[in-house]
């Protein structure tokens, strides 16, 4: 038996613990429930391991990864996800990675480097302001998800500004993300989780529809990861 985190609705979804994706103006939302589960990692096609770098506490984290666990899931696409914050010795955080493994950082902030406008997620404020809250790296050559990142400070201003929980912010934020890396593409689209820029009426609204992968979304990523 191995000792494992699920994140995901306790009926159905099965998820380890990590964290990845890219978000400029994203939110995210989760929480956590630690269950003894059969050691099959081998029925896991997908592995998203999330490192968190900031000062946000661990039940939020948690929160914050189900959430985005839940959305992908909704998609019809299993992902095992790997907190591996505070448990990057264990041997499910060191195992070598593969091409379908994908890595998540939670920072603190935006830096320069980390700026990607074509795959970045922002926060619509003004006609000509936007606030960043990820970005998703994406290899231009095989075009493979790399790594995906999230900045917390960003984050948590937009959950103030908006009355959204911050770990659904940051759920939402990282399901975003994740998106880039499972399709492949920084291209956003139109509507759902993917779209590229997210505004205030959009999250005070909170419609369901908005944090959730379009149809044409969902179909793009079951033909990229479902044989």
């Amino acid at each position: 038996m191995l000792r494992s985190i699920v994140y995901g609705r306790p009926e159905s979804c099965a998820m380890t613990r990590i964290f990845a994706c890219t978000a400029t103006a994203a939110l995210l939302a989760a929480s956590l429930v630690s269950v003894d589960v059969d050691a099959r990692e081998d029925s896991f096609a997908l592995v998203v391991r999330v490192y968190d770098t900031t000062d946000t506490a661990s039940n939020a984290r948690s929160e914050a990864i189900r959430t985005a666990a839940e959305i992908v899931e909704e998609a019809g696409i299993q992902v095992e996800w790997r907190d591996c914050t505070s448990s990057s010795t264990e041997s499910f955080c060191q195992d070598v990675r593969s091409g379908r493994d994908l890595i998540v950082r939670i920072m603190p902030e935006v830096t320069p480097s980390a700026s990607f406008r074509g795959s970045a997620l922002q926060l619509r404020t003004l006609p000509d302001r936007s606030l960043q809250l990820g970005v998703a790296v994406i290899n231009p050559v095989t075009l493979s998800g790399e790594m995906a990142t999230i900045f917390q400070e960003q984050v948590r201003a937009v959950a103030r500004r908006s009355g959204v929980n911050d770990a659904t912010l940051l759920g939402r934020a990282v399901a975003h993300e994740v998106g880039h890396l499972l399709l492949r593409a920084r291209e956003h689209s139109a509507t759902g989780i993917m779209r590229g820029a997210w505004s205030l009426e959009e999250l005070t609204t909170d419609r369901r529809e908005d944090w959730q992968f379009a149809p044409t979304d969902r179909e793009r990523l079951r033909r990229a990861l479902i044989p």
